[in-house]
């Protein structure tokens, strides 16, 4: 079986026990408007152009056969994606190193043999956890990839919204440790119109797989989105409800805007304000209010 991947991260220590290899796949049916991958949304080959590492010495625009690269120009994408054909002839011809392919397929046992390797660091805790993107986008990926390292005695953590089919999810819990549950907003309409899907699948497979398996519950705190104390009671209910434990609580950051530059997309970052700390704490107590463990940037 063949997936394909965003990025591999060795020695992670925010994406389950221990330390981790994680996986990100490409491919997600959400449009969360605060995503800071935004490069794991489609699963295709998609073209980076760095500006920063850009000198200008236009060899690029030489070699491209499409004509697809303009001149370089200072906070301006020089590429016309339409005409581009991925043929990587820019890529080769810079030496600064400005332009590079996201996406790389694995075939599910070549990509185990590369988690293998680091084996030795994972310790009693860790070992691999699949992020996107959304996982379940490959579901008979990851089953292969979770078997695979469960018979080699590998832990396997999987970091999902839950927006999936659950006869998929039946085939991957089985070999899964623990699930890493995003719950983004509790109000329909609310999820509806900040990711552009509906939350009741997520809900109703959330519940269905804290049944299953063991549960953190992420909650990517969002000013103006999500952090209302009507939505923070209701996700408190929802994991106490369900027998969850833990809260992850993720504060808004902008981290991934030079992401969106590279992709020739505009950041979605402006409309959104960083959260004061005060105001972080105030939601961790909340939380603890009904008796959740909570972490804040999910340190496990």
């Amino acid at each position: 079986m063949r997936g394909m991947i965003s990025e591999i991260t060795s020695f992670s220590t925010h994406d389950g026990p221990g330390i981790r290899t994680t996986v990100f796949l490409k491919g997600c049916p959400l449009r969360c408007r605060w995503c800071s991958n935004p490069e794991t949304w489609n699963p295709v080959f998609q073209l980076y152009f760095m500006e920063r590492k850009c000198t200008g010495c236009g060899k690029c625009e030489k070699v491209c056969p499409t004509k697809a690269i303009g001149p370089a120009s200072e906070g301006k994408d020089r590429i016309r994606r339409e005409d581009c054909t991925l043929c990587k002839a820019c890529l080769n011809a810079c030496l600064p190193g400005a332009y590079r392919i996201s996406g790389t397929v694995f075939e599910a046992k070549d990509l185990f043999r590369k988690i293998q390797r680091d084996k030795p660091f994972f310790g009693e805790d860790g070992g691999l956890t699949i992020s996107g993107g959304e996982p379940l986008s490959q579901p008979e990926f990851i089953r292969e990839l979770f078997t695979l390292c469960k018979e080699d005695g590998i832990s396997t953590v999987l970091d999902t919204s839950g927006f999936g089919k659950w006869e998929d999810l039946e085939k991957i819990l089985p070999f899964t440790d623990l699930v890493l549950l995003d719950i983004k907003a509790m109000d329909n309409a609310v999820h509806q119109k900040w990711t552009g899907v509906s939350n009741q699948l997520i809900l109703e497979n959330g519940a269905r797989i804290a049944a299953r398996v063991p549960v953190r519950i992420s909650v990517p705190l969002i000013p103006g989105v999500n952090d209302d104390s009507d939505n923070l009671q209701k996700t408190a209910e929802f994991a106490r409800k369900n027998g969850v434990e833990w809260i992850d609580l993720n504060p808004f950051h902008a981290l991934g805007a030079a992401k969106y530059e590279s992709l020739g997309l505009e950041s979605p970052y402006a409309q959104f304000r960083s959260l004061e700390k005060e105001e972080v704490e105030q939601a961790a107590e909340l939380f603890r209010g009904y008796g959740l463990q909570v972490s804040v940037g999910r340190m496990m």
